[in-house]
């Protein structure tokens, strides 16, 4: 069957796949569900030397990489996919202009974009620059087109094409932070998500920054074990959260606090959601693909009562003793 999540990788030249802004980005996106495919632009020997700086020959290298990633999506079937496009440098303008000329709606994260993306990018996507880049000297024209065309721009301070500064521990940290962005934008489709911001109760769970870190660690443990036993032969890693709502729920109180909720479903059960400090999330919402639920004026829900099941207080039991492994 074929995979509704589509990811492309378009690197730039000498920045291949393998280096670390497209490695991570394209880990995390395979963490998320995403097939991946990698565009290649064949020998670079057919590519123009000491193209920074030569509109010429940037523009020669461009109409190239483009070639040769027409031939390697020739056989990409794109529809009825969600599409992602993690491309660098020379491959943001590459990106862009293969999305616009197949009529492709795609979301798109660009490293260092070069000024000849802008005269193809379109909405939804997000771009980092960095302010040293030599290959992009003008930062204000890559503001200016992130401003015209809706996309969100990132900076990294004093960063050269690769985001990097030449401090080691401050470009650690800073590819932390833009992997961050990166998995925020692309991963995170559960219910609340954007104002799930509160910290944990207790120090037992101090490193769970917030509801979308233990998102993070609980895709790692959610399995069909986990999942509720009328639904275990539906559960498939894609749909992780499928059967997972009320264990998860009552782990996530436990880390920070606040109360549970549950949306009554038309068998009589209930789907459970968090509130807590002032906002409320619903990890687990992913599994009802594009409905919409009604997150008002439902009932609290409480342990006591569905822990009164032992098969669902053991999977709450074992799902919280992996969460406590991963944080020790």
């Amino acid at each position: 069957m074929k995979n509704t999540k589509l990811a492309v990788l378009f690197p730039g030249v000498g920045y291949t796949c393998d280096k670390p802004l497209l490695y991570y980005s394209g880990k995390l996106a395979a963490f998320c569900g995403y097939e991946i495919r990698k565009v290649s632009y064949g020998d670079f020997k057919n590519l123009p030397a000491d193209m920074m700086g030569n509109a010429e020959r940037m523009e020669e290298a461009f109409h190239y990489a483009l070639a040769q990633t027409e031939d390697a999506l020739r056989e990409i079937d794109f529809s009825n996919r969600e599409v992602l496009f993690l491309s660098k440098s020379i491959g943001t303008a590459v990106a862009a202009a293969y999305a616009k000329n197949h009529g492709l709606q795609v979301k798109s994260v660009s490293f260092t974009p070069v000024e000849q993306t802008f005269l193809f990018a379109e909405r939804e996507g997000i771009m980092f620059h960095g302010t040293a880049d030599p290959w992009a000297r003008n930062t204000e024209l890559i503001r200016e087109g992130c401003r015209r065309i809706g996309q969100r721009l990132f900076l990294v301070e004093n960063g050269n094409h690769s985001l990097e500064t030449g401090n080691v521990a401050r470009d650690i940290c800073s590819l932390q932070k833009v992997m961050e962005q990166v998995k925020e934008y692309i991963g995170y489709h559960f219910w609340g998500w954007e104002t799930a911001d509160v910290g944990p109760v207790s120090s037992e769970y101090g490193m769970i920054r917030n509801p979308r870190m233990l998102y993070d660690m609980l895709s790692q443990i959610w399995c069909a074990d986990t999942c509720a036993p009328r639904m275990r032969s539906s559960w498939t890693p894609e749909n992780r959260t499928l059967g997972q709502c009320s264990i998860t729920a009552f782990l996530a109180q436990d880390v920070f606090g606040g109360k549970v909720y549950g949306i009554p479903r038309p068998d009589g059960s209930f789907h459970c959601y968090n509130v807590a400090g002032g906002c409320a999330f619903d990890l687990t919402s992913e599994q009802f693909g594009g409905v919409s639920l009604n997150y008002e004026g439902n009932p609290e829900q409480f342990r006591e009562v569905h822990f009164a099941r032992e098969e669902k207080r053991k999977r709450y039991e074992f799902l919280k003793k992996r969460l406590s492994e991963m944080v020790i």
